[in-house]
């Protein structure tokens, strides 16, 4: 027994110690689930995240309790009020002092995403005082190619990637792309292929009855004050306009007269823009805004539709959720959504800038008993390729 106890400490030694890399305030739940379950494997993990100035670190996301077994380093940020996305500025020494920790005291650092002011100072760090540390990208998106963020920033993402693309791209040991559709952008982008692995995320499939989920359609419509005919549509994400909140409400306006409830389970800083809109074409009653929400699995399974106009995306989450949860989806189709959503198979994809053709297809849907069913079914039966049984290993291979 005791031979047994340190032969197992020895293999946990061996493990190489990783921190992983978050640069916004948001923790990514890829990154939350990957910590996780390295932790229950063995393996040393650590985080390193921002929080807003005088503020704890942001815990509301029911994902986030899966990191409390790691190390996590924090530093104090501001979003300069003149930038509309989401830049963070550390403004403390401790940005510093614990990018240098958390460099020196792993193996290896896993970033997600390049394009933040602070992943650029941990590139820079990395590539200058340890060369010898591995260093893995893993790329969600590639803003100005696998989509638009209007022409002006078009071209300063383009700019950069040209200036620094050394940097970016020539620091980390391996890059890795949520899906085959990304693979064209990112080698457009100055991404060497020779760099490249293209690894989606994973999903934990959840298992629920026909039972539990009128429960939560139960409890959720008393919550809301609905009446129990009423069709949920829900919407998770950040209120900002990449996730298109301007076309949900313009689709929700269109389905006035039909007896639905839009619900978005989100905040973000165009939150007080997005009510206005909502109260101007008096919504009010169609569009609620719920803020984050921790019981987010009574949401899924008291809804009917899963929408995300979204503009621009990775692999989503949200999307592979709501297909675990066995609600149809309806998204836009744009790069890595197509490896999910097969277009009226496992869900419906739609012309990302098309009011009508969400509309239509959410309308179609909204008829259908039958057809959201098979749908549902469909998209259980894609999204088990995607378990986190089957992807773990993909991700363990990287840190060898």
């Amino acid at each position: 027994m005791v031979r047994r106890v340190w032969l197992l400490k020895q293999v946990i030694k061996m493990k190489p110690k990783i921190c992983f890399v978050n640069p916004p305030v948001l923790l990514k739940r890829p990154v939350s689930e990957i910590i996780r379950k390295l932790t229950k494997k063995g393996f040393k993990t650590s985080l390193l995240i921002p929080k807003i100035l005088f503020k704890r670190r942001h815990t509301s996301l029911h994902h986030c309790k899966q990191v409390e077994k790691s190390r996590i380093y924090t530093y104090s940020i501001i979003n300069p009020p003149f930038v509309s996305a989401e830049q963070p500025l550390p403004i403390t020494p401790m940005f510093c002092i614990n990018t240098w920790k958390a460099i020196k005291n792993n193996n290896i650092i896993h970033m997600w995403v390049p394009y933040y002011l602070t992943s650029f100072f941990i590139l820079l760090t990395k590539r200058v005082f340890f060369p010898e540390k591995k260093l893995i990208l893993t790329m969600d998106t590639v803003p100005g190619y696998s989509f638009s963020m209007g022409r002006f920033w078009n071209t300063m993402f383009k700019i950069y990637n040209k200036l620094f693309g050394w940097l970016l791209f020539g620091t980390p040991s391996i890059i890795t792309l949520y899906g085959e559709s990304m693979l064209p952008f990112a080698l457009r982008a100055g991404v060497p292929k020779q760099k490249i692995r293209v690894i989606p995320t994973g999903i934990d499939f959840k298992k629920y009855d026909n039972k539990s989920k009128l429960q939560s359609k139960a409890s959720i419509s008393k919550e809301l004050n609905l009446k129990p005919s009423t069709r949920i549509i829900l919407f998770v994400g950040l209120l900002i306009p990449r996730k298109g909140v301007d076309k949900l409400i313009r689709i929700a306006n269109n389905l006035r007269r039909r007896d639905v409830v839009f619900l978005l389970v989100s905040d973000g800083p165009n939150r007080k823009e997005y009510e206005n809109q909502v109260k101007k074409l008096r919504l009010e009653k169609k569009v609620l805004f719920l803020g984050w929400r921790t019981d987010m699995h009574k949401l899924y399974q008291a809804s009917d539709i899963f929408l995300l106009p979204s503009q621009g995306e990775g692999l989503p989450g949200v999307v592979m959720e709501a297909m675990s949860y066995g609600v149809p989806c309806v998204a836009s189709n744009i790069p890595c959504i197509p490896d999910l959503l097969e277009n009226g198979i496992t869900g419906f994809l739609c012309k990302r800038t098309n009011v009508n053709d969400f509309t239509a297809k959410i309308g179609k849907l909204l008829r259908n008993k039958n057809l959201r069913e098979r749908i549902a079914k469909q998209g259980i039966r894609k999204i088990k390729g995607f378990e986190w049984s089957k992807v773990l290993s993909k991700y363990e291979k990287l840190y060898v």
